[in-house]
């Protein structure tokens, strides 16, 4: 009964997303639809779950299959909240029908049931299963209520990856296996510390997975297929999928790195990296090249939804030295990074989301006057666009200077001056489709009238991602102690 009670926040999705399936199959042209508040019911009521955890304390479930820690109750939050913005917002119907809205709510039910499980697994084959449901939903959602061909494409290309990625874990997984005879990962940290790896072997295992996890969280090189799935798939499911699959990678490569790829150090709240092989240069390598890689490529983009595809790309760079600092103070800005993008990025694809429905497209050249003509919703994209690049005295500089100053904090300058130069980039990027707003300003016809809808939103949206500026110090607190709390 106990690891029930501990997998409540499970359960109320579960019951959740049956009732959805249920009430969608029994169906018949009714004018009120229930599927978005019963969603909505559904996930306040695994919110709510969620925070009565916290006071338990860290627990296992499951012989220990099941980690509840504050690690896994963040991801818990990040997930459920992340549902409940997807299910919020607004939807226009040349991306996805209307009448696809319970489907939709199904399918991001799922997706954050499957984050949930990947943040708190701690068995190798409970990790895969859930990691294959997260990308299995995905696949389902990049094609999901598109008219044409490009969601399918996206699908394809998100399958073909994935099982790459699939096949990439099971082979790194099977040797640390072959290695410990365990599959708990934290059995797994007691076997390596007492005998340690051979240093070849350790490579192979690690390289193996880390790009298996490089293909969620967008990490170079998987990170050159994402903007064609992002841009494929329909606006709204892209800001799930670049934000919700993107976290459970992160929740992942955190909690295995540190587990079974680190060990203690003597200063309390971090880690090294394992005896005799420097996976931790090779993931600076990687790190700068994400992030060069997204910022140059998001300068030479046409397409709106491009352009912030390729800006995702470069946050994980970003936020990969945060987790090769491997201390307490870096992850923590890692995660206050990743709060800051729920709302900055969520608000970003759901302006242009609607920029499409309007226009039929999101090319720069075609977003000329839109500040004259859709005030609120291009007010809010520079907004947001102007925190996701990073500049004070947004949150977004607060993380950035955070995750940077981490990397100097322990030696990593180069890396250090590449994340600056990449900012900059970024910034350049963001500010060429800012000023494709302001194009053509006063000219044709007068203003729309504000859709209060859409203002709600993003009203919804904006509130939090400022608050969290303005008590910064609190969420960082949070974060720093939601990784003290976990098992480890």
């Amino acid at each position: 009964m106990k690891d029930l009670i501990l997998l409540l926040p499970e359960i109320f999705l579960v019951v959740t997303l049956a009732g959805v399936v249920i009430g969608e199959i029994g169906h018949k042209d009714e004018k009120t639809r229930l599927a978005p508040a019963t969603a909505l019911a559904g996930l306040v009521g695994a919110l709510v779950q969620t925070l009565i955890l916290y006071g338990l304390g860290p627990a296992e479930a499951f012989s220990g299959a099941v980690s509840v820690d504050g690690f896994a109750l963040f991801f818990k939050l990040y997930a459920i909240t992340l549902a409940a913005l997807s299910i919020l917002m607004p939807g226009g119907g040349r991306e996805m029908s209307p009448s696809k809205r319970a489907e939709h709510c199904a399918l991001v039910l799922g997706a954050a049931l499957a984050v949930c499980l990947v943040a708190a697994a701690s068995d190798i084959i409970l990790i895969f299963l859930s990691m294959q449901l997260l990308f299995v939903v995905g696949c389902f959602l990049t094609a999901h209520g598109r008219r044409n061909r490009s969601g399918a494409e996206a699908s394809v290309k998100y399958l073909v990856f994935g099982v790459a990625s699939a096949f990439l874990f099971l082979f790194g997984a099977a040797i640390l296996f072959a290695y410990t005879h365990v599959f708990n990962i934290y059995d797994m940290h007691k076997v390596l510390l007492a005998n340690p790896m051979p240093a070849p072997v350790a490579a192979v295992a690690f390289v193996m997975i880390f790009f298996a996890l490089a293909f969620h969280i967008v990490a170079f090189p998987m990170s050159l297929v994402a903007p064609d799935v992002l841009e494929g798939a329909p606006t709204p499911v892209g800001a799930g999928l670049s934000l919700g699959a993107r976290a459970a990678g992160f929740a992942l490569a955190i909690r295995m790195i540190v587990v079974v790829f680190a060990q203690p150090s003597l200063s309390k709240g971090q880690w090294a990296g394992m005896a005799g092989f420097d996976w931790i240069g090779i993931l600076a390598i990687i790190s700068g090249l994400t992030m060069v890689a997204g910022s140059l490529l998001a300068l030479v983009q046409t397409s709106a939804k491009r352009l912030v595809s390729y800006i995702v790309v470069a946050q994980t760079g970003f936020l990969l030295m945060g987790l090769l600092v491997l201390d307490e103070v870096g992850i923590s800005a890692l995660l206050f990074n990743l709060v800051v993008d729920l709302f900055a990025l969520s608000g970003a694809y759901f302006v242009i989301s609607t920029m499409y429905d309007e226009l039929g497209s999101d090319r720069l050249a075609g977003l000329g006057g839109m500040l004259h003509k859709y005030p609120a919703e291009s007010i809010s994209l520079i907004l947001f666009l102007a925190c996701a690049a990073g500049l004070p005295p947004l949150p977004g500089f607060m993380g950035k200077f955070a995750l940077t100053g981490a990397a100097v904090r322990h030696g990593w300058y180069a890396l250090a001056v590449v994340a600056i130069i990449s900012s900059a980039l970024g910034a350049v990027a963001m500010g060429r489709l800012s000023f494709s707003l302001i194009g053509r300003f006063g000219q044709g016809d007068g203003g729309e009238r504000p859709n209060i809808q859409r203002v709600a939103f993003l009203a919804s949206l904006i509130i939090p991602m400022i608050m969290i500026g303005i008590f910064a110090e609190r969420v960082l607190d949070w974060a720093g102690k939601s990784l003290q709390f976990a098992r480890w």
